[in-house]
């Protein structure tokens, strides 16, 4: 077995580097390796994560692992999902187009569609969400300007809170985006989600945990449409506008969600020198 390269892929603007952990050797400490991948003074494209493929555990045909990055692991992705689905069919790591990705929030199934040109169309299965709270109304500590807002906390795997406001572009998505991240109202900390009405469309921004502002989220995008039903604002399936691109969010019928949306490639890095290896996964 070889050292391999890293893939990166763009998920609708989620870039990842992502790792064959089955048949190369795999980095010991992967959560440095993802602080240094995503290191905003690093090369570009800049990377909002790493993803290991891994030999499944628990029914699943490959095994996703998510290093966020600041290094901290995430129960799920819905984005880096898809993003190993296009790798895992490509590499051959599954056979066919359809299979089951796990995380750690379950199993998901997933969906590889014929590429056409450089871009390819995946979609996953996301558990249902839950509404956790509605109306919820946490205190923002801000010295300057101290007030509360409110939203609707949604469980997909992960966590998250949602605010419907009047324009995205003027919402304070780097100001009171790492201010609820970290807040005490949520102690594992929280994906923020921004979602407005412009016309006839959606259009929503996201703070990730332990990543910041990125260009799309795919759990936060399901933790919005969710969101939207239950207050009556829209129904699904719907497709959300952000900065990176379009991902349309679906009911299956047993409850759970589905998440379509582009894949592409964005070309190979080599993994840093000097690296800590161990044996392959698999």
């Amino acid at each position: 077995m070889v050292n391999a390269g890293i893939r990166l892929v763009s998920g609708t603007g989620n870039r990842f580097a992502i790792l064959d952990a089955i048949t190369n050797r795999v980095p010991t400490d992967p959560a440095a390796l993802a602080r240094v991948l995503c290191s905003r003074s690093g090369p570009a494209p800049h990377l909002d994560g790493l993803l290991l493929v891994l030999p499944p555990r628990d029914g699943g045909n490959v095994r996703m692992q998510l290093h966020n990055a600041d290094g901290s692991t995430a129960e799920t992705c819905g984005n880096g999902l898809r993003c190993v689905a296009k790798f895992a069919f490509e590499r051959g790591l599954v056979a066919g187009r359809d299979f089951v990705i796990e995380d750690l929030s379950g199993l998901h199934a997933a969906h590889v569609e014929p590429a056409s040109g450089p871009v390819q169309s995946a979609t996953v299965s996301m558990r249902k969400p839950r509404i956790l709270a509605r109306d919820e109304r946490v205190e923002i500590a801000d010295a300057a300007r101290p007030r509360t807002v409110a939203g609707t906390r949604v469980d997909v795997g992960n966590p998250h809170f949602v605010l419907v406001v009047e324009d995205v572009a003027r919402a304070p998505v780097t100001t009171d985006g790492p201010r609820l991240e970290k807040h005490a109202a949520f102690p594992a900390g929280t994906n923020v989600e921004f979602v407005a009405r412009r016309g006839d469309r959606w259009e929503m921004r996201v703070w990730e945990r332990g990543v910041g502002e990125t260009e799309a989220c795919g759990s936060g995008a399901c933790a919005v449409g969710a969101a939207l039903a239950d207050l009556g604002l829209a129904r699904l399936p719907i497709d959300l506008h952000l900065p990176g691109g379009v991902l349309r969010v679906a009911e299956n019928a047993d409850g759970s969600f589905a998440l379509s949306g582009a894949v592409l490639d964005l070309g190979e890095r080599e993994l840093p020198r000097g690296l800590s290896t161990s044996a392959p996964a698999g």
